[in-house]
C-alpha cells in the first residue's frame, strides 16, 4: 500500500482526497487515465463510451467477482486537457457524486490529485439497497480509489494490471474503515 488517501466529512457529504506521483510526464498520465483502452486496463471495466467533452457521456460496464454486470453511465462536466476532468460518479446511485481529476507537472513527471464527493444521504440509501453499514461503502470507496491509483502507476509503467486478491482487497477495506469519520 502507498500512498494513502483522506477521508473527509463536511456537513452531509464526504470528500476522498488523494495525492500521487508519477515518474511519468503529464501528457502520459493524461493518456493513461482518459483513454478507453487504458481504462479498461487499469480499472478493469468495459469503456464503450468515453466523449471528453462537457456533457459527454462515459459509460462502463462494471463486472462482480460473481460474474454480475452493472452498466454505469456517467457525464463530464468540466474537461481541460491535459489538466482536468471533472465527471458524475455511478450517476444512478449517487447522483450529487463528483471525481475531479487534477493532473499536474511536478519535476519532470506528473502529479495526479483525485478529489470524489459523495453525499452521504445517497450513501445510507446505498448501503440500505444492499444491506451493508454506509462506513463499508464508504470503505469500498476509499479503497477502490487507492487500488486504481496504484494501477494507473502499473499501467504507465507499460506494465500488466495485477488481479485484486480479495485478500488484498479486504486488507484496504479494512484500512480505509479506520479513515471513516
Amino acid at each position: 500500500m502507498t500512498d494513502d488517501g483522506t477521508i473527509e466529512r463536511d456537513g452531509d457529504r464526504a470528500l476522498f482526497r488523494y495525492e500521487r506521483r508519477y515518474d511519468h510526464p503529464v501528457g502520459d498520465t493524461w493518456r493513461v487515465i482518459t483513454t478507453p483502452s487504458e481504462i479498461s486496463q487499469w480499472m478493469g471495466v468495459d469503456v464503450e463510451a468515453f466523449d471528453l467533452r462537457p456533457d459527454g457521456k462515459i459509460i462502463m460496464v462494471h463486472s462482480s467477482p460473481k460474474g454480475a454486470q452493472m452498466r454505469v453511465e456517467d457525464r463530464v462536466i468540466e474537461v481541460e486537457p491535459p489538466r482536468r476532468l471533472e465527471h458524475t460518479y455511478f450517476n444512478e446511485m449517487n447522483p450529487s457524486a463528483v471525481v475531479i481529476w487534477k493532473v499536474d507537472e511536478a519535476g519532470g513527471g506528473s502529479t495526479i490529485t483525485l478529489t470524489h464527493t459523495m453525499d452521504l444521504g445517497e450513501v445510507r440509501a446505498a448501503a440500505q439497497g444492499q444491506d451493508i453499514d454506509p462506513v463499508m461503502v464508504l470503505a469500498r470507496n476509499g479503497a477502490g480509489w487507492h487500488h486504481l491509483l496504484d494501477m494507473i502507476a502499473v499501467r504507465l509503467r507499460g506494465e500488466e494490471v495485477p488481479e485484486w486478491t480479495e485478500e488484498d482487497r479486504k486488507a484496504l477495506q479494512k484500512h480505509y474503515v479506520e479513515l471513516v469519520p
